[in-house]
């Protein structure tokens, strides 16, 4: 999108839903288009993640660099004008969730972070002052799955019977319980909604944001949005296994009984509908002890996810207490 004042490429806020051009820094406000509706999973059948090649080059529009970025959209490597490709035999997203975190707050959530870890090196209080981040879009599948079961299964009533027995020389009586098994068969219909699978192996969303929108190409510039690598059709297999063990919970429910088993069952997908939706993060990582740490703030929630090192004083101090109290205590009972 071209500012409305000077012309230049203008750039997404994360956090203000808008447009900014860099160099006159008008904002123009991004509309937005009505509801995301999801597509029937067969539109999405057979869409193979992009394998690079010397046809997705790109040439910058204002210095004119070429370059293949492996990215659907992000900088140039030269003059850092943002690029966002022109969507090919890829599946084109159909949602986003927007940015609700600026960086600002996406650096002071995980300050508190570093500030909440017990066994962190106090000089992870301020991690924000030496972390690099990046305003990310990350694609993942999601699906709705109307599903209808027919299972076989065995239910177990509890009944009680009284039998005599011999104890000391004595005849005795007692309640025994016993189970009284018969077949049981039924059908059960279940719809799944926002079965969410990740679009890349090394990004495990937890949850779809209360909030998307439907995708606007505009979103993406200056903001580094990965393709999926994760081919639809084996997103829609996970997204079915995930979906089993609470189908099999509630064949096993309608069993009902004290007692019940279930030997088989089998689910058709009378109607499935999917979407690929792109989640904002603010991804970077920071240097510590020699080492990199790599960090994600979930740019819809502010949740924080990330590995970080540990205090050797702060971990040893508690053994050291531990074991001064157990030689208290040894010395007082003596």
């Amino acid at each position: 999108m071209l500012c409305d004042l000077c012309g230049g490429v203008t750039e997404y806020v994360p956090g203000a839903d808008g447009m900014r051009c860099p160099y006159c820094q008008a904002v123009q406000p991004l509309a937005v288009t009505g509801p995301a509706v999801r597509r029937p999973v067969e539109t999405l059948r057979g869409r193979l993640p992009v394998t690079l090649t010397d046809e997705h080059r790109v040439v910058c529009p204002r210095c004119a660099t070429a370059s293949t970025p492996a990215l659907l959209s992000s900088r140039c490597p030269a003059c850092e004008t943002p690029i966002v490709l022109e969507l090919g035999g890829e599946v084109r997203p159909g949602a986003l969730a927007p940015f609700t975190l600026d960086r600002e707050l996406a650096l002071n959530a995980l300050d508190r972070w570093a500030g909440a870890r017990w066994f962190a090196p106090e000089s992870l209080a301020r991690v924000s002052d030496a972390a690099s981040i990046t305003a990310t879009f990350v694609p993942v599948w999601v699906f709705d799955l109307e599903t209808v079961t027919r299972y076989v299964g065995r239910r177990g009533d509890h009944y009680y019977q009284v039998e005599t027995y011999e104890s000391g020389g004595e005849t005795r009586t007692r309640s025994v319980r016993r189970t009284r098994w018969r077949q049981a068969r039924g059908k059960i219909n279940r719809r799944f909604t926002d079965v969410v699978v990740p679009g890349v192996k090394q990004h495990r969303p937890a949850r779809l944001p209360a909030t998307t929108v439907p995708f606007q190409a505009e979103y993406l510039s200056g903001v580094a949005t990965l393709r999926y690598t994760v081919p639809p059709d084996q997103a829609l297999n996970q997204a079915k296994t995930s979906v089993k063990s609470h189908i099999r919970t509630a064949c096993l429910a309608d069993i009902g009984g004290d007692e019940r088993r279930l030997n088989s069952m089998v689910t058709t997908y009378p109607s499935m509908d999917g979407d690929l939706i792109l989640l904002p993060y603010w991804t970077g990582d920071y240097s510590l002890g020699g080492k990199t740490w790599r960090f994600t703030v979930d740019g819809a929630t502010g949740e924080v996810r990330g590995k970080r090192p540990y205090s050797a004083t702060k971990l040893t101090a508690p053994l050291v207490a531990l074991a001064l109290l157990v030689v208290v205590l040894v010395l007082l009972s003596l």
